[in-house]
């Protein structure tokens, strides 16, 4: 064999290896991205999860409460001392909650995050009387919090890249539910 060949044979070899080598590399650097995006997609969903989680406590405390002060018929009333400290020790949670939803989510989810929980917190003062409302109020305080739910969970779907538009709903207040269907949360 001649030196010319086995320059040709040792250089292709060579090549081939370096070939080869970024080849591996580059596949192995797309898919620790890719499990980057997976995990840290769960990250945001299990940070909506716990959000979503602490407004329904929250929002149930408040309901018992509003019932206790007559502002709608639901949920089994509560004394004003218990409604107001489960309301106060979900607070907590929720701001938590609200935080970690800011800190991993995207700007719209984190928009959309704001205006709930802006509408939860005039549930909660309605219910414990910080300021004072009727029924009429408390019920459209209630409509307006189940439209900014339904926008979260609108902006939580879409920063995640779940297809489709989820379930909406059209309409709201007690005309809305079915027959036999007492109050939703």
């Amino acid at each position: 064999m001649s030196l010319g060949t086995q320059l040709v044979t040792l250089l292709s070899v060579v090549i081939g290896g370096a070939v080869s080598f970024l080849g591996a590399t580059l596949s192995e650097r797309s898919r620790w991205k890719r499990d980057l995006g997976r995990q840290w997609t769960q990250h945001r969903f299990d940070a909506c999860r716990e959000l979503i989680h602490v407004v329904h406590v929250q929002v149930g405390a408040a309901r018992s409460l509003a019932t206790t002060r007559n502002l709608l018929e639901g949920p089994p009333p509560v004394s004003a001392e218990e409604g107001v400290r489960e309301i106060a020790d979900s607070d907590r949670r929720l701001a938590l909650a609200y935080e970690t939803v800011q800190m991993l989510c995207d700007e719209r989810t984190g928009e959309a995050a704001r205006v709930w929980r802006s509408t939860v917190w005039q549930l909660s003062d309605y219910a414990r009387g910080v300021i004072e409302a009727d029924s009429q109020q408390w019920e459209a305080a209630y409509t307006r919090y189940r439209v900014a739910r339904d926008a979260f969970h609108g902006a939580v779907r879409q920063d995640l890249g779940i297809p489709g538009r989820g379930y909406e709903r059209h309409t709201f207040g007690p005309s809305s539910r079915p027959p036999g269907f007492g109050p939703t949360t």
